[in-house]
């Protein structure tokens, strides 16, 4: 995808985010009902709501990630990134460990916190 088509993109959010959502769901019900499950099934067994299930499966675009990548993961779909926009690559990230030494946490710090308790 070129610059251009990625402003586009950008711009035009629902253009793409609905066709990829309408096909999602599409794709869930096709498995879901492939190995004979009702929504309700899929519904107690994930911890999420039949009426989430349902917009999921008529492709609504405007649903929370989390559940619905619980949904795929209970029906054996596994979603990948077909094409990041601008995604950071891991040399753009910053590093966990400091780069001057001084900055480090030392290994022999007393532990003087007092005990948690329950």
């Amino acid at each position: 995808m070129s610059n251009k088509d990625q402003s586009s993109a950008i711009s035009q959010p629902d253009q793409f985010g609905a066709e990829d959502a309408r096909r999602f769901g599409l794709m869930v019900r096709a498995r879901r009902k492939a190995q004979g499950l009702r929504q309700e099934d899929v519904a107690s067994a994930t911890g999420v709501g039949r009426r989430y299930i349902v917009d999921m499966e008529n492709g609504k675009p405007t649903l929370r990630i989390g559940p619905a990548l619980r949904i795929a993961r209970f029906l054996g779909i596994v979603p990948m990134v077909e094409h990041a926009l601008s995604a950071p690559q891991d040399s753009d990230l910053p590093g966990m460990i400091p780069e001057d030494p001084s900055d480090r946490i030392p290994e022999d710090l007393p532990d003087d916190l007092p005990p948690l308790e329950d």
